[in-house]
């Protein structure tokens, strides 16, 4: 193992031991240091314990689970690996791609990663961190050491909301604590501990920082829009962009939600995959879209397609009559020289 592959994993393996420190701490003080020494109703105890250890259990499992799970990856699919392909070769893209993507390059052609030597389906996009080509990418998470795509999209967005809630819950026991040594006295100083004082004061800025994420996220969720979509403009076959034509991929509120989460409560609720999703949509390479902007985006294509052959037609018969025209100048010009 190289000094390279050695900066790599620890680059990779510290977010997550902050991460999971981080909550194990918090989890150890508010049972350890103020659950079992400064609440003394036996009802409060089991009250805190049963719901911050639920919480937390879910926290870490979800944590691990988007790292275990991974994004997905378009090299994962044979028929779009082109590993042979040497700059300048023309290839042509697989049937899979040319019938079920909407999204193309600037110049019109399929998107290709000529780091990856990959096909990209839609949405799918080169991730510099992870070095490969990500399905349905929304961002590299740094405190994951990994790429938020397709496949653990889903986990990433229930880790949010239960680590809000975790945190949310740490704060208000640990603030609770406080307030009794600082503010009301109730509690005796001889139980105080830096740790209640210091897992408070990370826990605001936490909180404050994961809520604002979790609606951010959430909100993208209910667009049916990434991260990387929300701040560049996608251009899809008919020669049109996202920007004038919409997030063909957006199909409501509800519809959205259920794509990515589910359509039951069970799904919804736990950490488990997805069992509902439809069979086409289910491996990341092409997505339902909107019908009317679908519809719209073929109608644009056709007419632009129209307007192309009739532009076409027009140069080839000025073509035609520059030819004829000089064919008789020339005609005309070989009899005046055998007339002379």
């Amino acid at each position: 193992m190289g000094l390279g592959d050695i900066c790599c994993l620890i680059a990779s393996t510290f977010p997550k031991l902050v991460c999971t420190l981080l909550l194990v701490w918090s989890y150890y003080t508010v049972i350890f240091k103020v659950n079992l020494v400064l609440v003394h109703c036996r009802a409060w105890q089991i009250i805190i314990f049963t719901a911050t250890t639920l919480l937390f259990a879910f926290s870490v499992t979800l944590y691990y689970l988007v790292i275990a799970v991974g994004p997905g990856s378009p090299l994962d699919f044979a028929s779009l690996c082109r590993f042979d392909f040497k700059e300048g070769d023309r290839i042509d893209p697989p049937p899979l791609l040319i019938n079920r993507s909407v999204m193309v390059k600037q110049n019109g052609g399929y998107r290709f990663c000529n780091k990856c030597k990959v096909w990209k389906p839609d949405r799918c996009h080169h991730c510099s961190s992870c070095n490969k080509c990500i399905l349905r990418m929304d961002h590299h998470c740094p405190w994951f050491a990994n790429c938020i795509g397709f496949s653990n999209y889903k986990f990433f967005l229930q880790f949010l909301i239960y680590s809000s809630l975790y945190i949310l819950l740490v704060a208000l026991i640990t603030g609770w604590a406080n307030y009794g040594f600082f503010v009301s006295e109730s509690l005796s100083m001889d139980l105080f501990s830096f740790h209640v004082l210091f897992v408070f004061a990370l826990s605001i800025v936490f909180q404050l920082c994961l809520v604002v994420f979790t609606l951010f996220t959430a909100y993208h969720l209910l667009k049916n829009k990434t991260t990387i979509e929300s701040y560049e403009s996608q251009r899809y076959r008919s020669n049109n962009n996202s920007k004038n034509l919409g997030n063909i991929f957006d199909l409501g509120a509800k519809k959205n939600w259920c794509s990515v989460m589910g359509n039951t409560w069970a799904e919804w609720i736990l950490p488990i995959r997805v069992r509902s999703r439809s069979s086409v949509f289910s491996d990341g390479l092409s997505f339902e879209v909107n019908e009317s902007l679908y519809r719209r985006m073929e109608q644009e294509a056709s007419m632009q397609e129209r307007l192309s052959n009739g532009i076409e037609n027009y140069r080839n018969r000025q073509r035609q009559i520059r030819e004829e025209a000089i064919s008789q100048i020339d005609a005309t010009t070989i009899s005046l020289a055998h007339a002379q």
